[in-house]
């Protein structure tokens, strides 16, 4: 993070001109194995920090967050006032007021990490076994294995056949993997095995 501000600082004396960093910080309470996630704001003063509690309050649909900006900026008041008029213009709709204050009682609340980690642990040890290629997440609730032919596309179709339902990579900038969202109930995960083991069986990934 401290190379990427220096890099900013650097480019914005060349173009003379301001360059926000812009961090997307949904998921920075859902990290785990003693990973830590900085705060941004050290590391550059034209800093917007944005973020929901839809991830780590598990409250999917609600739409409620913040955009945060740098106090060491000087130009925050004309910024914030841009952001604040946007959001009317464009029609955003804003969650109900109960719930505003529902989760402003729960800022020192999330969801139980253990759980994700314990559900990341199954699947993990499960597709490792049966051949998949996988980098292990850290954080979040997604797992994107590489894909056992070059068409990611192609192998999600294979794996519906098997009513197991993932996500092509190349709609995340990941082609010839796949993506998987762990935030599910075990019996969910379970119930994939045999499917994602028939995949690699047809593929001979074991």
């Amino acid at each position: 993070m401290r190379g990427i501000g220096n890099l900013l600082e650097k480019k914005e004396r060349e173009l003379g001109t301001e360059i926000f960093l812009i961090s997307d910080d949904i998921y920075r309470r859902l990290v785990y194995d003693e990973v830590e996630c900085p705060y941004v704001f050290q590391y550059h003063p034209r800093t917007v920090v944005t973020t929901s509690f839809s991830k780590d309050l598990a409250l999917p649909g609600e739409r409620i967050g913040y955009v945060a900006i740098n106090p060491q900026y000087d130009g925050r008041e004309q910024l914030f006032n841009g952001f604040v008029f946007c959001n009317r213009v464009l029609g955003f709709v804003n969650a109900p007021a109960l719930m505003q204050n529902v989760v402003r009682a729960l800022q020192d609340v999330w969801v139980d990490i253990d759980e994700y980690v314990r559900k990341r642990d199954l699947l993990y040890k499960n597709l490792t076994e049966m051949g998949y290629s996988i980098e292990k997440p850290t954080g979040a609730f997604y797992m994107f294995p590489k894909s056992p032919i070059e068409d990611d596309t192609a192998f999600v179709k294979e794996l519906q056949k098997y009513n197991v339902l993932v996500v092509p990579g190349k709609g995340f900038g990941a082609p010839g993997y796949f993506r998987i969202s762990y935030c599910v109930e075990d019996r969910v995960i379970e119930g994939s095995l045999q499917g994602f083991k028939t995949a690699a069986e047809t593929f001979k990934l074991c």
